[in-house]
């Protein structure tokens, strides 16, 4: 009898074992289907731009900042993105320029701005020829030539610049951290937004250079372990 309980608990014992053997050995697979899978991002110092591109035509000065007759055009951009646009922002442009008699061609120039109102759907920005890359007997533009603007305004620099679409609720974004076995943590972290672009967003945080979490498979929480894929 005393032989038979313990050919038993030998059998049992081995058996577990086993078993502990093998969730230890498929112990990755099982965290791998169980835990959320993140996408990751990084943020980092930089600036926000604002790429801007329309069409206007030169006309003769006629504001009150200068007497002179200098070739103007205007243009407009969206009232929340006027902090990207400023006094003396330069502005790059191609316009047409006669290279022979009756023969036209793009010209590539810069501007500045030199003067900005609101306007009934957003800012209207006044700005002023400067410079134009013309050679030989091309003839500079004239009043009523068409201005073709493909430029890009860049804000202050900032300590943090984000994906917006890492930033939940508008209020804090989930940060990377792993432990001393290489485990991978979330952590939330608050933010303030200062500033946006259309994709980025530049924030007031803490936790310099740690990976942020841009997308998960699963929903997850503060001080939940994950897989960071990639």
């Amino acid at each position: 009898m005393k032989s038979t309980i313990k050919s038993i608990i030998i059998r049992i014992s081995i058996a577990f074992l086993i078993i502990v053997a093998l969730l230890t050995y498929f112990s990755g697979t099982i965290d791998n289907y169980l835990l959320p899978h993140v996408s990751v991002t990084f943020g980092g110092e930089g600036s926000l731009k604002y790429d801007l591109q329309t069409v206007s035509v030169f006309e003769e000065n006629s504001s009150d900042y200068d007497d002179s007759e200098t070739l103007c055009f205007r243009f407009e951009c969206e009232k929340e993105l006027d902090h990207f646009v400023q006094m003396g922002s330069l502005v790059s442009l191609q316009a047409s320029v006669e290279v022979a008699e009756n023969e036209y061609a793009l010209r590539e120039g810069a501007a500045v701005i030199v003067e900005k109102r609101e306007a009934q759907d957003g800012i209207e920005c006044t700005a002023e020829l400067k410079k134009m890359d013309i050679a030989g007997d091309e003839k500079m533009p004239a009043v009523g030539d068409e201005v073709l603007i493909d430029t890009e305004f860049e804000s202050q620099p900032y300590r943090h610049i984000v994906m917006k679409s890492a930033i939940q609720n508008g209020s804090f974004v989930y940060l990377v951290t792993k432990d001393a076995d290489e485990k991978r943590y979330v952590h939330e972290v608050p933010v303030t937004i200062l500033e946006e672009s259309d994709f980025y967003a530049a924030v007031e945080m803490s936790g310099d250079s740690l990976p942020i979490v841009l997308s998960s498979t699963k929903e997850i929480h503060d001080g939940q372990r994950v897989i960071v894929d990639g």
